[in-house]
């Protein structure tokens, strides 16, 4: 079956036409994205790292996670369709489920990593559960993972402890509004950038990462979020995010496959400590480790060497060691 002829959109050609060198074009089911394959900056790294982002994200804000990867080894960082500016999979008729991004995964390491490698995924938020739903729809692909890293992962609803508020406006709002043909057009008519920047300046006294901020870094934050919002399709957004806090549950799965999960204790979205148990039980074998911060936001940290300056010298050394003989370098 073909698929009907794709118009790139405004947000599409800007990214294509106008990114760093790293980053590529790259289509899947003939929708178009990017990908960024960065080399190690460590001669002595080994690992090939598979950087995965969950929602409201794009690869140029992953970019300082997957700069301070480089230290460890190589690093391959993809959109998923309907985030970052890649054409949604409503395009082509598909709904964008776990099974979905699964398929998606696979065929990007399989298409773009070289067959010798030994690959570690690694998945933030969302991302993570993807990283899970790919393990175990294609198993082969676990003969290929050296480890898995779950990034403030999560793989079931009731590892949520959301607040009322954030849970109805999110579940409400861009959850059940969002996820229908109609509502996204309602919601993405809301997202236009002196609205959502007004939104961020009015709530700014009750949210735990504006309220910290010096005037002049929030207005920043402010703006790169309400291009978060523009960027990231509204329909995919809301299908997801009612998946993951609903539907999702993966705690049924059990996979060969060895994993650390980096975690953060004052996480104000997801319970660390119940993630930890279910992970011991999907995996073969579980080693986590704690990061001090105070939200569930580690793309906040906005470089390199904020991100390696917090990490735990026992992931620093576990990160350093690898199957690979070396990772790929410049």
């Amino acid at each position: 079956m073909g698929y009907r002829k794709i118009k790139l959109s405004v947000y599409m050609k800007k990214l294509l036409f106008s990114t760093a060198e790293y980053y590529k074009p790259y289509t899947y089911k003939n929708l178009h994205g990017r990908y960024m394959h960065l080399p190690a900056k460590n001669k002595d790294a080994k690992r090939t790292f598979v950087l995965l982002y969950g929602q409201h994200a794009t690869l140029e804000r992953i970019e300082p996670v997957a700069s301070a990867l480089t230290e460890f080894g190589d690093v391959y960082a993809v959109d998923n369709p309907g985030f970052g500016g890649m054409e949604p999979s409503f395009l082509i008729n598909e709904y964008p489920s776990l099974s979905f991004y699964a398929g998606h995964l696979n065929y990007f390491i399989n298409r773009y990593v070289p067959v010798d490698r030994k690959v570690t995924p690694l998945g933030i938020s969302f991302g993570f559960q993807i990283i899970v739903q790919a393990l175990h729809d294609y198993p082969e692909l676990q003969y290929k993972t050296e480890e898995v890293v779950s990034f403030v992962g999560f793989v079931q609803p009731k590892n949520f402890h959301i607040p009322l508020s954030y849970y109805v406006t999110l579940v409400f709002f861009v959850g059940n509004l969002s996820k229908s043909w109609i509502g996204s057009k309602v919601v993405a008519a809301c997202m236009k950038e002196w609205i959502v920047l007004n939104i961020y300046r009015v709530t700014r006294p009750i949210q735990i990462k504006l309220k910290t901020l010096p005037k002049a870094e929030a207005k920043r934050y402010s703006i790169e979020q309400a291009w978060l919002w523009r960027i990231n399709d509204v329909r995919t957004h809301g299908a997801t995010a009612i998946d993951f806090i609903k539907k999702n549950d993966l705690t049924s799965i059990r996979l060969h496959t060895n994993a650390i999960h980096v975690g953060i204790p004052k996480d104000h979205l997801v319970d660390n400590a119940m993630v930890v148990k279910e992970l011991n039980i999907i995996f073969k074998s579980l080693t986590s480790y704690d990061l001090q911060l105070d939200n569930h936001a580690p793309l906040d940290l906005d470089s390199r060497e904020k991100l390696l300056d917090i990490l735990p010298q026992g992931l620093i050394s576990k990160l350093s060691m690898s199957v690979n003989q070396k990772a790929i370098t410049l």
